[in-house]
C-alpha cells in the first residue's frame, strides 16, 4: 500500500493538501460522465483534483484522471496525456465548486513519523488551516496549526501502526479516510 496523492487547494499562495472533509459538494468525476480508475497504488480513487480560491470562491482548476482511453473534454478543455500519472491531465479548467462545509488543509513538512499508507492527517503538516464554505464561498479561515501540534506531540510515536486494540484493516481503512477524526484526533 502507498501513501495517497491528496487533492489539493491553492489558498494564500501556496499549495495545501486537503486532508479532512465535512459537508458536499466537491466536484466529482462521475457527475460530469468522466470514469476514473486507479492510477497505480498512489491513487487509488483513480483522479485528483485541484482547487483554487478566485476572488474567495472555489473553484477546480486541474483534474488528473487514471483512464485507459482519452476521457471526454471537461468544461470545453480537452485532456492531455499524463505521462507521470499514466493517465489524463485536465488543465486551465474553471468549474465553479459550490462546496458547502469544511477542508482542513496542510502544508509544509515536520520532523514527524513516516506514514506510507492512505491520507496524510492534518497534524503531520506544520501549517493547518481550517477553511470554511457556503455554496463555494470561502466564509472563515481559521489557523489550527498550534492545536494540531499538541497532537502531533501526542500521536508521533505510534501513527504508523494501529493502536492497541484495533484491527489492522480497521486502521488502514481509517488511514484512507478523509475524515476529520482521523486527520484530527480527539478534536
Amino acid at each position: 500500500m502507498s501513501g495517497q496523492a491528496p487533492d489539493e487547494v491553492l489558498f494564500e499562495a501556496s499549495w495545501w493538501a486537503v486532508t479532512a472533509v465535512d459537508g458536499a459538494g466537491l466536484f466529482d468525476p462521475t457527475a460530469h460522465g468522466l470514469d476514473p480508475r486507479p492510477k497505480g497504488t498512489a491513487c487509488y480513487r483513480g483522479y485528483v483534483c485541484r482547487y483554487a480560491l478566485v476572488d474567495g470562491r472555489l473553484a477546480l482548476r486541474e483534474l488528473e484522471l487514471g483512464s485507459q482511453d482519452e476521457p471526454p473534454r471537461l468544461a470545453g478543455v480537452e485532456p492531455g496525456r499524463d505521462d507521470d500519472w499514466l493517465g489524463w491531465r485536465y488543465q486551465e479548467l474553471d468549474v465553479p465548486v459550490a462546496f458547502t462545509g469544511r477542508l482542513l488543509v496542510g502544508d509544509g513538512d515536520t520532523d514527524g513519523p513516516y506514514l506510507n499508507m492512505g491520507f496524510l492527517p492534518a497534524w503531520m503538516y506544520a501549517e493547518v488551516r481550517d477553511l470554511t464554505f457556503q455554496a463555494g464561498t470561502l466564509v472563515d479561515a481559521a489557523d489550527r496549526s498550534a492545536e494540531l501540534a499538541a497532537v502531533r506531540a501526542d500521536f508521533a510515536e505510534t501513527a504508523a501502526r494501529p493502536p492497541a486494540g484495533e484491527a489492522s484493516r480497521d486502521w488502514i481503512s481509517r488511514t484512507f479516510s478523509l475524515t476529520y477524526d482521523y486527520s484530527w484526533p480527539g478534536r
